[in-house]
């Protein structure tokens, strides 16, 4: 009999393949915090048992819960990225096992975009001692500041990498093109499709969030310069306050938050 394989065999069953808990960050995994400039970010680390939306939503509820407990406001959530990491690694005995992953997601509810990478695991099983397995580690973070009210143009963007740039502008820059305009944006006479942004307020720009971020209760209006069929204009782009829409989105993501165990005592659970 061999006994090393049966050993094996007995550590795997009996390791642990729980996903990792809404927790403070322990030997990497679990939410941390930090900042760059004034803006906030909500990371949310986790082990390859963890399904991406899932690391997603700790995300997100832990920088409402930040919000709404050290500010009394609302998350003004300006993008979401996701850093999933994705590693091979090559097993030796008993048949490959566990859940497969898919990420990707459409547009982010809060007329801001969601910078998914896409990210994609599966099994590659055989009857032998030998496999391989792609393992996922989600990595969230959400880029947001505290706010009492949230104001948005109401566009949806594509951010335009400086290679695809450089053939319309002369400079090492990207910038961020129109994909929609929604149709209450109070810059539909404003902006078309395919219009690509490249300076707000003075700045060269080439992320969502550094437009996003630029709409406030003091700001409610940014100076913009862009690209339309190759010629350069400037405009107003203004914002709407969706203040009640941020809460309804924010309500239900707690709610779903606190069906987990870990969390469903939590202060934001019991309001």
């Amino acid at each position: 009999m061999n006994w090393k394989w049966l050993i094996l065999v007995f550590a795997i069953a009996c390791s642990s393949n729980d996903p990792t808990p809404y927790q403070k960050a322990k030997k990497g995994r679990g939410y941390d915090d930090r900042k760059e400039d004034d803006i906030r970010i909500s990371n949310f680390r986790a082990n390859s048992y963890t399904k991406i939306p899932e690391a997603r939503l700790y995300a997100e509820f832990h920088a409402i819960e930040n919000c709404r407990t050290e500010a009394g406001r609302y998350a003004n959530i300006l993008d979401i990225f996701d850093r999933t990491e994705a590693k091979e690694i090559t097993r030796t005995t008993g048949s490959a096992f566990g859940p497969t992953y898919y990420g990707g997601y459409g547009m982010y509810p809060y007329y801001s975009r969601y910078s998914s990478f896409g990210v994609g695991a599966s099994f590659n099983t055989i009857s032998t001692d030998t496999w391989n397995e792609t393992l996922v580690y989600p990595n969230i973070d959400v880029f947001y500041t505290c706010e009492t009210k949230v104001y948005r143009p109401k566009v949806m963007f594509r951010e335009v990498p400086a290679e695809e740039m450089k053939h319309l502008v002369k400079d090492l820059k990207g910038g961020l093109q129109v994909e929609k305009v929604v149709a209450d944006s109070p810059n539909r006479t404003v902006l078309d499709d395919d219009d690509i942004i490249l300076r707000a307020n003075g700045a060269r720009i080439d992320r969502v969030y550094e437009l996003i971020h630029m709409f406030n209760d003091q700001s409610r209006q940014v100076k913009i310069e862009f690209l339309r069929e190759g010629q350069k204009k400037t405009a107003i782009m203004k914002s709407d306050d969706v203040t009640n829409f941020i809460s309804e989105a924010e309500n239900k993501i707690i709610a779903e938050a606190c069906k987990k165990k870990e969390i469903k005592e939590n202060k934001l659970c019991k309001n």
